[in-house]
């Protein structure tokens, strides 16, 4: 079930459960003041009734005393005869006094009964009803009981009232009419159903618009998934809404984003894998041809000592091409996979060190280097620094001609004035003296002043097997993974290497290393 039906079929159930509790209690509430109405009604009728039989008894009693007290016989025999003559003279009575107690004090719809001594002597209504029992138990003088009857489709309320008329009890029945009540609350229960339908009518038209409003953005987010799943990464969610939803479709771009982005990494990892077997099964072709090749012809061939040598040296130098390959692959792989250790060197000695490492292949192409070296102590593995360095100087080297000079500078400047982005050097913003030394960088550059390179081929300059000219380095013995290697070197130290260079005018190798 989709989640506008069930926003509305909730809504739709407390509506009803809310409305009916309602109307339940102001129906309720409206019966029974009725309901009181018509008992006090009833009471009223009963009284009226009650005090009207009384007076006639009175009257009756009244009209028996004066007719005894002109008799002579004043005997106990002649008191009991009296008295006896009374109650039956009472009986006699009451049939008359209710009759006309009816004509004079009875209301439409209401009627009465009289019993005297436990027997019914009188009533005016012709369907002579059956009297409840529990009318009678408890009654006492001054009180009154009541019951609520329903008879032939109507409801009345029987209310009992208690005289005492020589020692015998005297019971007033009043009868009235109480449907009333009973109707307007069938009425109130019909019209109240009909509201509670066409309010939910209403109500479910209205919330039906409104909870499809509200859940749209929702079905556009379900829709979005549905692309991305597919495979479009590029598609986004358009919500404006500044609510919940909003915030919602805001934080799902965002994870659309970061997923598009690992795709994208992962994209290009896969094809920088595939690049890099494709390059390496190459590079390793090209050496293992001539090998092959050179060997095949001095087997093959009687051939001349000088060509015998010729052929020598270049299966010799092209296993050691395949030999200094293999073991900068190796320092590669081993570096993407490990930390490495450091310690405090200082960069006077380190950079020394590099020069002497490539000043034999210098001077075999005539080459000069200039140094100028502003000593500090730095906490870098020394070993993998030299490694760097001595790749860039012999970089350097192929790209120089015959009689130029290769410089190299290292000197303090200013992190900010340089531009080094804070992920790469970890150098912050403070400008405390506890943090003063996070301000400043060491700033190693190898300046040659060769054939350079384009835009183009300094940005893929770090690439595994990536060569600008690839058969000045292939002649250079060269393999196309030093620059990576350079790459994990530094990337271990937090360092950052920039390239500056056009074609013909040379290249500057930047490194900038955190102090």
């Amino acid at each position: 079930m989709k989640f506008r039906y069930k926003v509305l079929f909730t809504n739709l159930i407390l509506l009803s459960l809310g409305l009916g509790l309602v109307g339940y209690l102001m129906i309720h509430k409206n019966f029974e003041l009725a309901k009181q109405t018509q008992l006090k009604n009833a009471i009223v009728q009963n009284n009226l009734v009650q005090s009207s039989v009384e007076y006639e008894l009175l009257q009756l009693l009244n009209s028996v005393s004066d007719n005894s007290e002109t008799s002579n016989n004043n005997t106990d025999n002649n008191n009991a005869e009296k008295s006896s003559i009374s109650a039956s003279s009472i009986v006699a009575q009451l049939p008359q006094i209710g009759s006309r107690v009816s004509s004079s004090v009875r209301s439409r719809d209401s009627f009465f009964y009289i019993y005297f001594d436990g027997e019914k002597v009188y009533t005016d209504d012709k369907s002579d009803a059956r009297i409840s029992d529990t009318l009678f138990k408890n009654l006492t003088t001054g009180n009154k009981n009541y019951v609520i009857k329903e008879e032939s489709q109507k409801h009345y309320i029987y209310v009992t009232s208690q005289s005492v008329i020589n020692e015998k009890n005297l019971w007033i029945v009043s009868k009235c009419d109480a449907s009333e009540a009973y109707t307007l609350l069938d009425e109130q229960i019909n019209y109240f159903r009909l509201i509670i339908i066409v309010i939910l009518i209403a109500e479910s038209a209205a919330m039906y618009f409104i909870s499809r409003y509200m859940t749209k953005p929702l079905e556009k987010l379900n829709h979005v998934s549905e692309e991305i799943a597919q495979g479009d990464y590029a598609t986004r969610v358009n919500v404006k809404s500044h609510d919940e939803i909003g915030f919602l479709a805001q934080k799902f771009n965002i994870m659309a984003q970061a997923v598009s982005d690992h795709v994208d990494e992962l994209n290009d990892m896969v094809h920088r894998r595939e690049q890099f077997v494709a390059d390496f099964t190459h590079e390793i072709k090209t050496p293992m041809t001539s090998i092959i090749g050179y060997a095949d012809t001095m087997r093959s061939l009687e051939l001349p000592r000088e060509e015998q040598m010729m052929a020598l040296g270049y299966i010799f130098s092209e296993g050691k091409r395949l030999e200094s390959m293999s073991q900068k692959l190796f320092e590669l792989i081993y570096l993407r996979r490990h930390d490495i250790e450091k310690a405090r060197v200082h960069m006077a000695d380190l950079c020394a060190e590099v020069v002497k490492v490539v000043e034999p292949a210098y001077e075999n192409r005539h080459l000069t280097i200039e140094t100028e070296i502003e000593d500090t102590v730095l906490t870098v593995n020394r070993e993998l620094l030299v490694t760097a360095l001595v790749n860039l100087m012999d970089n350097a080297r192929k790209a120089s001609e015959e009689g130029q000079q290769v410089e190299v500078t290292g000197k303090f400047v200013d992190n900010m004035a340089c531009n080094i982005p804070k992920d790469k050097t970890d150098i912050g913003e403070a400008e405390s003296a506890d943090d003063r030394k996070c301000t400043r960088a060491y700033e190693i550059c190898i300046i040659d002043h060769g054939i350079g390179m384009t835009k183009e081929q300094a940005e893929r300059i770090c690439d595994e097997f990536y060569m600008a000219d690839k058969s000045r380095a292939r002649k250079e013995g060269g393999a196309g993974i030093g620059m990576s290697l350079v790459a994990i070197i530094l990337e271990h130290h937090n360092a950052v290497l920039s390239v500056e260079s056009e074609p013909g005018c040379g290249t500057t190798m930047r490194i900038l290393l955190p102090w």
